[in-house]
């Protein structure tokens, strides 16, 4: 049987726009082999991935984010939980919390986009500095640092991301009062900007900031890496 130190923590994968549980494919194996982990569990948001045909993507807004999350906390009984966003996953990982804080242990938000209370990813999105309002190719942007196979792996399973969570107002920016927060700045994103994710960062109120050398997609281009820095958190 295997042995766990006193305190062992559940790791929970949010993936981020377009994306699924899948992105977390290649980290998970270095996460899994650690004795400081229970468990891990790479969620699907409604719309993505498992959940691709749960609701017509014109009717997905933040609140089917939420109750994906939230539901998969709850049926899999997920405890002391570690709680991981990716990019677009920023807008649901602290609302969740503040729905269910007894079940999470800490925030990691790992390169995130989290528009202050009131404004919309959209509107962030149209920052100057965004690839998206430079007509920059984000798919190409989030394999910056990735070898052929592996980007052809990411874009292949890349899928629509529903237009709802994209433009509602955010309500919730930063996780309840006594759970910590971490933000991940990736320093080689080619899709969010360094100086974009430390805006970030400071809007959710984070107790501290991380610098990772990575792309966009460190879960693809340093799994070993990244899920070392993840583990000090367990």
């Amino acid at each position: 049987m295997r042995s766990y130190p006193p305190y062992v923590a559940n790791i929970v994968l949010v993936h981020g726009g377009a994306h699924g549980a899948w992105c977390w494919d290649r980290l998970i194996p270095f996460l899994r082999a650690d004795a400081r982990v229970e468990r891990v569990w790479a969620t699907d948001l409604c719309g993505h991935g498992r959940r691709r045909d749960a609701k017509p993507l014109e009717q997905i807004g933040l609140a089917d984010y939420h109750e994906s999350l939230l539901e998969d906390l709850e049926r899999e009984e997920l405890r002391d939980v570690v709680l991981v966003g990716h990019s677009l996953a920023g807008i649901t990982i602290p609302a969740v919390a503040c729905l269910a804080p007894e079940r999470i242990r800490r925030l990691i938000y790992l390169t995130t986009t989290n528009p202050p209370r009131g404004s919309s990813v959209g509107a962030s999105m149209a920052d100057p500095r965004s690839p998206v309002s430079r007509g920059v190719d984000v798919e190409e942007a989030f394999c910056s640092d990735l070898d052929e196979p592996t980007a052809a792996w990411l874009t292949s399973h890349l899928g629509p991301q529903p237009a709802g969570p994209m433009v509602e107002p955010i309500q919730v920016v930063s996780g309840p009062p006594g759970i910590p927060q971490t933000y991940i700045v990736c320093e080689e994103d080619q899709v969010l900007p360094v100086d974009y994710q430390l805006e970030q960062a400071e809007t959710v109120g984070v107790d501290e900031v991380v610098r990772f050398a990575s792309g966009h997609s460190p879960f693809a281009s340093r799994p070993r890496a990244l899920a070392s820095l993840l583990l000090g958190y367990c």
